[in-house]
């Protein structure tokens, strides 16, 4: 988001899943020995054979059964809208946005042009029900001049952020907080946070700017929320 269109320093937050699995405990089966109703060795007659002792079955006790979870996804997952502009009309912004990932430096990867916008593709989607969705572009460049995100700082609360999807389909958002943070500063696990309450976050660059590295030196963060 420099003048010279250097990529906006995100920290992407990573999601690990942890599998976790029971078994049911070995179950023992017990004999009981035989013996007299006194205890003592039963009597034997000398003109018969001795009858064999016998002894009762052993039976082995019930083992109730285990309640089993499949942990298998499931069959399909619904698909969730991917979204393809980005329109504030209170302050004249309207750009396009494409799905991306993190680039070589491990930076959220943002095209050259401040007119286009990148939605973070491994975070949740505006169209989701959980958790931030990310989309940020530059400030301005070198080679196309000021962005139409250059606005956003004039964002006040309750204004209207509205995302259009790749279907067609569109949603609403209301502007809950801007911010103006330095970029050693920014809370970044928050920003990308799949959790939560759904939300919609828009970031530029801001600030002062750094003319011996050619960057600026804060991010401008907006927080926008569903309207219901």
């Amino acid at each position: 988001m420099a003048r010279a269109g250097a990529p906006l320093a995100l920290a992407a937050a990573l999601v690990a899943g942890v599998v976790t699995g029971c078994s049911a405990p070995a179950s023992t089966a017990v004999t009981a020995p035989a013996t007299s109703p006194d205890g003592s060795p039963a009597a034997v007659a000398p003109t018969a054979a001795p009858a064999p002792a016998s002894s009762p079955a052993a039976v082995a006790p019930a083992v109730p059964e285990v309640p089993r979870t499949d942990a298998a996804l499931p069959a399909s997952i619904p698909a969730v809208p991917e979204p393809a502009r980005v329109e504030v009309p209170a302050l004249g912004i309207d750009v396009s946005v494409l799905p991306e990932g993190i680039d070589d430096a491990g930076a959220l990867a943002l095209p050259e042009d401040p007119g286009v916008a990148s939605w973070y593709r491994y975070g949740p989607s505006p169209f989701g029900d959980a958790g931030s969705s990310v989309i940020a572009a530059h400030v301005d460049s070198l080679e196309y001049g000021l962005g139409d995100f250059a606005s956003l700082a004039g964002a006040a609360p309750g204004t209207e952020v509205v995302v259009s999807a790749v279907d067609g389909s569109t949603t609403a958002f209301a502007v809950v907080s801007v911010e103006t943070a330095d970029k050693t500063g920014v809370p970044w696990a928050t920003v990308f946070d799949r959790t939560g309450e759904p939300r919609l976050t828009l970031i530029t660059c801001g600030g002062e700017f750094d003319y011996g590295t050619g960057h600026y030196l804060s991010n401008v963060i907006v927080t926008a929320a569903p309207v219901t």
